[in-house]
């Protein structure tokens, strides 16, 4: 009997010694990580330039699968004001198994004290890629297949914003873009297509126009609060090296909203935005609805017209630690989002006749205080895609 209580003693104790062993494992675990946290956060506070690389795979409509590799470079222009946002360079270079490759940089500059500020981006394509023609009811019909819609494209893109602050939360400035398309290996209807005949197959877009924006954003890249108004009116010309002479229009609108009183990054975001052509618009040139940060999930490119018209709406929750690290801080890396929202083309802005549905969820995971990885996984009609990126998708 002795011996019984004894064993059972020496079990009672071995399982509580382990319990404790795992318990101080999973502390020390969640100390050392809380400690990198604080490192991290130290390191950025004092304004000095920070890189985190990535890579990862994704699934998109356009390329299938494929590997992103690439990185997050974050710096201050003015590292003696605490009040000045990071600004932000990030990188991505992506291949996939039909052979597509697409790389792209970005640049999201806040100048000294916040008077202006630079927004940029340069994007190099090399892939498979479809064409249904202009309209919905082409997007809608016609079947995706080598015979009706695929080619080849090529594209250098680049965009430029230069911005002055004009008021307390207005902004003025100029527009710049650069592009040149090339279009190899069409099938015959595309070869027979109404605007291919008219444009051709190697179109170059250069335009510069002017900016309006009020911006009340706490952050370009993260906001939590805040709103943004964007007015821009870009004028291509053949002067400039443009196949054809043209304007565009565009307008949005971008809403946050702080929805919890006790963790200050569960946001309410929404997006409209209307744009339209007006002149010679070259089929690359079209407005377009679906891409990677608005309406995810549809092909990038397949419902395109004159003018398009979309609203979203996202909920975005980060989510909050059990344990703060050295500054008290209980915010987490962790987070998720969930949207929907509805999108339309047409010919002309009182053409928007058949609405499209979006919706989707994503995973975020903060690399960088304020700077996140992006993961979403976004539905359309008969279409749905997989996309890994920084930042929202706006």
């Amino acid at each position: 009997m002795r011996i019984h209580l004894i064993s059972a003693l020496v079990i009672a104790s071995v399982i509580m010694c382990s319990a404790q062993v795992e318990k101080q494992k999973k502390f020390s675990v969640e100390k050392i990580i809380n400690n990198m946290d604080s490192l991290r956060i130290a390191k950025m506070e004092t304004g000095k330039g920070m890189f985190t690389p990535f890579i990862a795979p994704a699934y998109t409509p356009e390329m299938k699968f494929l590997i992103s590799v690439g990185g997050l470079y974050t710096f201050k222009t003015q590292k003696d004001n605490p009040r000045l946002e990071r600004s932000s360079i990030p990188i991505s270079i992506s291949y996939s198994t039909n052979n597509s490759f697409y790389g792209i940089v970005k640049l999201n500059m806040y100048g000294r004290n916040d008077r202006y500020r630079i927004v940029g981006e340069y994007a190099l394509r090399s892939m498979p890629d479809h064409y249904w023609g202009v309209g919905y009811t082409n997007a809608k019909n016609k079947d995706k297949s080598d015979s009706t819609t695929l080619y080849h494209r090529d594209l250098n893109n680049v965009l430029a914003r230069f911005l002055y602050r004009i008021g307390n939360d207005f902004f003025g400035g100029l527009f710049f873009e650069w592009s040149d398309t090339k279009a190899s290996h069409m099938n015959d209807e595309m070869a027979t297509d109404p605007y291919i005949l008219e444009y051709g197959t190697n179109i170059k877009s250069t335009g510069i126009g002017g900016v309006f924006q009020y911006d009340s954003r706490d952050d370009m890249v993260t906001a939590y609060e805040g709103r943004l108004f964007d007015l821009g009116v870009t004028y291509y010309s053949r002067l400039l090296g443009a196949t054809s002479e043209f304007w565009v229009f565009e307008l949005e609108y971008r809403g946050f909203i702080p929805v919890s009183k006790t963790n200050h990054r569960a946001t309410l975001a929404w997006k409209a935005k209307i744009r339209t052509t007006v002149g010679d618009t070259p089929w690359t040139e079209l407005s377009e609805l679906g891409n990677p940060s608005d309406f995810r999930g549809y092909y990038w490119g397949r419902y395109r017209d004159r003018s398009m018209l979309f609203g979203l709406l996202e909920y975005r929750h980060m989510f909050m630690r059990k344990h703060p690290n050295k500054k008290g801080s209980y915010e987490s890396k962790h987070g998720v989002v969930t949207w929907a929202g509805m999108g339309s083309i047409g010919e002309k802005l009182n053409d928007f006749d058949h609405w499209l549905p979006n919706a989707g969820i994503g995973y975020r995971f903060e690399i960088q205080p304020r700077f996140n990885l992006r993961v979403d996984f976004g539905v359309g009609v008969k279409s749905k895609g997989f996309y890994f990126n920084f930042g929202e998708g706006f």
